[in-house]
């Protein structure tokens, strides 16, 4: 069994997976040497020349699998959303009350989207609304540069 890398030649192994040396000593807050120096240990320890090669002899060792995905974080149960808490005092049930969730819980009836038709009627309006504004800027730019048209006939030699 090959010697055991250590965390930070671990770190620069799995790195180089997707970065250049610059990248991850920019990542690691490290030297570009100090990178190189690690990985010239990594290539020593698994015995091999490349480091795709070390990539994949750190992928087929079990003992550096537990390290691959992380432990899930011990989290409060999710509480969801139920009946009690959509129709009541949510603000002062729901854990995040200050968050953004908070802030949408506190929204009610508010936050589901209407029936169909009342969804249709608020886009009809929106819709005859922009084409009226749209009607008034016409006019406005009209009276304003209506009389400036040089191509306008002035009424002179016919």
């Amino acid at each position: 069994m090959p010697e055991r890398l250590t965390k930070r030649q671990e770190e620069c192994l799995r790195l180089s997976a997707t970065m250049t040396d610059k990248e991850i000593a920019r990542a690691l807050g490290i030297s570009e040497n100090t990178v190189d120096k690690h990985f010239r240990e990594v290539l020593r320890k698994f015995g091999v020349s490349t480091r795709k090669a070390a990539l994949r002899a750190m992928a087929s060792d079990a003992s550096y699998a537990t390290h691959a995905i992380p432990p899930e974080p011990v989290s409060p149960p999710d509480r969801g959303v139920d009946a009690d808490r959509v129709a009541g005092s949510l603000a002062s049930t729901t854990p995040a009350a200050g968050g953004l969730y908070g802030l949408y819980a506190r929204l009610g009836r508010w936050r589901t989207p209407g029936s169909p038709g009342v969804r249709t009627l608020a886009v009809f309006g929106w819709a005859v609304a922009g084409l009226f504004l749209l009607i008034v800027l016409t006019g406005l730019v009209g009276l304003v540069f209506g009389g400036t048209d040089p191509f306008a006939p002035t009424g002179g030699n016919p």
